[in-house]
């Protein structure tokens, strides 16, 4: 993915960001509750509403219809969840249609979670759900609907067995964490995501091969209901005009998450206004959560979870490894400014609020005394070591995603960071090493025995935070249906990975590796043997 976004331009789309939340009546960045849908019409905009989706637009007549079609399941979205959606539902015998917004497949990412999967328990792997489900819902905040969630440890190891069963020509590789895959190419982990892609566009043949039929270019646009508000079908805009798609089993929407749509940000997760994203093409409006909010279905309140990390990175250098251990951090002011010991989605978090939106982790030529020990407070795979931490670094010096100096002073202004502060934070640093105790923010005593920044050369890694995507959509339950406001099901709208809600807290839990993918299968192949009458079932012989 190459993306040649200069720190100037990178700067200029964030502040044309804020400009925009602001225009929408943003303060600050208090979320606020969405209002009810207004009347139907361009006459009832403006009369109460503060964003744009609450206006319900005017339903597309039928003599605008220039096709329709008549299937049993149409699939809305052809990403993680649209493929394996596309793909259950055509081999369970249903006739299929996926309305797909762009001419291709899309995902970001890389790496599936599952639970009890075949390989795992072959080689071993044992797992407790029940303390699993513990930390996940500890994690997010009790905002978990612990139905939805146990849907996913309890079926996605069954899930991906079949996903991996029906692309023989990809051998997925059991990473570290005992419950993730990923897909490489002659074992180079520098190819997952495109390996990942390639496994993706292989999902949505086999869905073609079995039947299913993929309309490319064509968004969908509105959903059509029956006068009992029950979904019927849905309908796209393609090349040619609108198309109407009668679905007797049922709509699943996939569209993917809202991140891409600066006025959804600003309701729903402004945290991440103004941050660079990872998507290559900005596709994630939020259109199946609109289409549903007009139709009647419910919405997870504000704010939604973010992803925003510094792992993957945006900036054209790449990524240095070691994100994630405690070494001092300063700002462009060339000020501390927390304890550098938190859980990584704090460091993101914090650095997201500094100037510029921009951070260095200092330290001296003995970087390699500790980086490789991993033994942190709170340990995760951007601070644990490498497989071969010499060339990663010296790889990551050639990149220039890590800035050598052989002063202090010259490393200030290698990062263009306030010189005089600089140099009195680093002096201050090294005092609470000496003292063995972090009198400034607490950083555990362990790590303040070696992280000095005393002999040369001396050494920075800058760090930007990246939004990879939001995770909260439409409320649903352990069926995959999406609820009204009333907490019952809408009848014949299914939602899938970063669709649907009802799932995670106020941000992702890396402790679950892949999670977001392996939700995104799971529940986009149980969404639709949901919509079939076949969730019980399993789909161990499924495909074969």
């Amino acid at each position: 993915m190459e993306l040649n976004i200069s720190r100037r331009n990178f700067l200029a789309g964030a502040a044309a960001s804020v400009a925009g939340a602001a225009a929408l009546g943003m303060a600050g960045c208090a979320p606020s509750e969405p209002q009810q849908m207004s009347d139907t019409g361009a006459g009832a905009e403006g009369a109460g509403t503060r964003w744009s989706w609450e206006v319900k637009p005017e339903p597309i007549a039928d003599d605008q219809i220039v096709e329709t079609l008549d299937t049993d399941i149409c699939i809305v979205g052809l990403g993680s969840a649209g493929t394996t959606s596309a793909m259950a539902a055509a081999q369970s015998g249903a006739k299929v249609v996926v309305l797909q917004k762009l001419d291709k497949v899309i995902t970001n990412g890389w790496c599936v979670a599952a639970f009890n999967s075949k390989m795992f328990l072959d080689a071993g792997q044992t797992y407790d759900l029940a303390d699993i489900y513990f930390k996940f819902a500890d994690l997010s905040n009790g905002r978990d609907n612990h139905k939805v969630v146990k849907t996913f440890l309890t079926r996605s190891g069954e899930v991906v067995d079949y996903v991996i069963r029906q692309t023989p020509d990809f051998t997925p590789v059991m990473l570290g964490s005992g419950h993730t895959y990923g897909w490489y190419i002659n074992n180079d982990m520098a190819t997952r995501y495109d390996q990942f892609h390639k496994l993706l566009d292989a999902i949505a043949e086999k869905a073609v091969a079995a039947g299913a039929e993929i309309r490319y270019n064509t968004p969908a646009v509105q959903l059509v209901q029956d006068e009992s508000g029950h979904v019927t079908g849905v309908i796209g805009e393609g090349p040619d005009g609108y198309v109407k798609v009668n679905a007797a089993k049922g709509v699943i929407l996939c569209t993917g998450d809202t991140s891409d749509d600066e006025e959804m940000l600003a309701a729903y997760c402004p945290i991440m206004l103004g941050v660079q994203s990872m998507h290559g093409a900005p596709c994630n409006t939020g259109d199946g959560h609109k289409m549903a909010l007009w139709a009647g279905a419910s919405m997870d309140p504000a704010p939604h979870t973010m992803m925003m990390h510094f792992d993957p990175t945006w900036m054209p250098e790449g990524n240095a490894p070691y994100s994630g251990i405690p070494w001092l951090r300063v700002n462009l002011n060339g000020e501390r400014f927390g304890n550098e010991n938190l859980g990584y989605q704090s460091h993101v978090t914090q650095v997201r609020f500094q100037p510029e939106m921009t951070a260095f982790q200092i330290i001296d030529k003995n970087w390699d005394k500790h980086a490789p020990k991993g033994d942190y407070k709170h340990p995760n795979s951007h601070s644990r070591s490498t497989a071969d931490p010499a060339n990663d670094w010296a790889d990551a010096l050639k990149r220039g995603a890590i800035i050598e100096a052989n002063t202090l002073e010259e490393l200030a202004d290698k990062c263009g960071i306030n010189k005089e502060n600089f140099l009195a934070t680093v002096k201050r640093y090294n005092e609470l090493v000496d003292a063995g105790k972090d009198e400034d923010f607490g950083v555990d005593s362990t790590f303040m025995t070696y992280n000095g920044i005393k002999e040369a050369p001396f050494y920075a890694l800058k760090r930007m935070p990246a939004l990879l995507c939001t995770a909260g959509g439409l409320t649903i339950n352990e069926k995959l249906e999406v609820l009204n406001e009333a907490g019952e099901p809408l009848g014949g709208l299914y939602a899938a990975g970063n669709a649907s809600g009802s799932y995670y807290g106020d941000d992702y839990p890396l402790f679950i590796t892949g999670g977001s993918h392996g939700r995104a299968w799971t529940f986009g192949v149980l969404a639709a043997r949901s919509a079939l009458g076949l969730m019980d079932e399993s789909v161990e012989t499924l495909g074969a």
